[in-house]
């Protein structure tokens, strides 16, 4: 087990890291207080190293902080970690088999495709295909590191994998409709389709379009049906979330979504993680609880 001590003791390049580490402005004196709480609990089950990380890129770390002790709240049994090889997190569950966990930041990309933010005063469209470019991106470089883990034969054929991805640092993509967009970058969900009643104008249904591809600047498509392809059948769910250091609830874990792969050759149990929001498709529907309601 690692000594608990303060996430701040180093010196760093990462702005918010110095922001937060100088305690420049009230709630940057809460904010150090809190992941310092996070620190506490959690440090065992992360990387050794991963206060050497977290000075230079503060966010994607303390998003691995924020997971772990979210998850530890739910009361899932996690793992010390010893080592830096392998995904950031891992579960035991109730017959020893490993639920391995891996954390990735969306960012806002880079060129004509980048997630820009809005201005003050203008008025603008939610750039909703820019953010699924961002969040499919996400997913599929963790696809990629799945891949690897499996062939060092460091994830066994029955461990289940999970993608962690916030998006906090994309522009605009804490603005959602009513699926979710992470939903909506992994299947082939469009825009709301409203029906009216000529006569009463009142809506008698609600569908959605297909879009099978986000097209980019380039004219290239890329596709939003990763749950649909059996390449991506090793991943068991992603979890998704927009919590950042100066916005997260009380109850941290309630601002966590989870979405199980209908194709996942290791599947979760439904109610795996008992707060924030689940989703998962039965009969060709997609369900949904939410667990805050409880």
């Amino acid at each position: 087990m690692k000594k608990s001590h303060s996430i701040f003791q180093v010196t760093g390049k990462d702005k918010t890291y110095c922001d937060i580490k100088n305690e420049i402005n009230p709630r940057c004196k809460e904010a150090k207080i809190f992941v310092e709480s996070l620190w506490k609990e959690a440090n065992s089950y992360l990387d050794p190293d991963l206060v050497d990380k977290i000075k230079n890129d503060f966010h994607s770390h303390f998003w691995e902080l924020y997971l772990a002790k979210s998850l530890l709240d739910i009361g899932l049994n996690l793992k010390p970690s010893n080592s830096s090889d392998g995904p950031d997190i891992c579960i035991k569950d109730s017959n020893d088999l490993h639920i391995w966990v891996e954390a990735v930041t969306a960012l806002s990309g880079n060129g004509i495709d980048a997630v820009k933010r809005s201005e003050v005063g203008v008025v603008r469209d939610v750039p909703d295909d820019q953010i699924k470019l961002r969040l499919i991106n996400a997913l599929n470089e963790k696809k990629k590191k799945y891949d690897g883990y499996r062939n060092k034969n460091w994830i066994n054929v029955k461990d289940r994998y999970i993608v962690a991805i916030n998006a906090a640092l994309v522009p605009s993509a804490r603005l959602e409709t009513e699926i979710p967009r992470i939903i909506r970058a992994l299947l082939p969900f469009g825009h709301q389709v409203l029906s009216f009643n000529k006569e009463t104008a009142n809506i008698v249904d609600i569908s959605y379009n297909s879009q099978e591809t986000v097209v980019k600047a380039s004219g290239k498509g890329v596709e939003t049906t990763s749950f649909l392809n059996p390449q991506f059948s090793g991943i068991s769910a992603v979890i998704y979330s927009c919590a950042d250091v100066l916005n997260y609830p009380t109850e941290i874990s309630k601002s966590l979504l989870i979405f199980h792969n209908p194709l996942a050759e290791n599947p979760l149990p439904l109610g795996f993680l008992k707060n924030g929001y689940e989703y998962w498709v039965e009969d060709q529907y997609l369900k949904s609880k939410n667990w805050n309601r409880e």
